[in-house]
């Protein structure tokens, strides 16, 4: 993932902001980090569908 910057944060794919990567969600602009990492919405914040069906 081209967006971390060290173990302790990741840069927002929305406002571009570095975040704890335990966040659950970006303090600047509310975007669901938690869920980014864990792969459930892309950067646009869209639901990314299970692909193994």
């Amino acid at each position: 993932m081209e967006n971390v910057k060290n173990e302790e944060y990741v840069i927002c794919p929305r406002c571009k902001q570095e975040v704890y990567k335990e966040a659950i969600i970006c303090p600047f602009c509310k975007f669901g980090i938690m869920a980014w990492l864990e792969g459930e919405i892309d950067e646009n914040g869209e639901p990314i569908e299970n692909k193994s069906k």
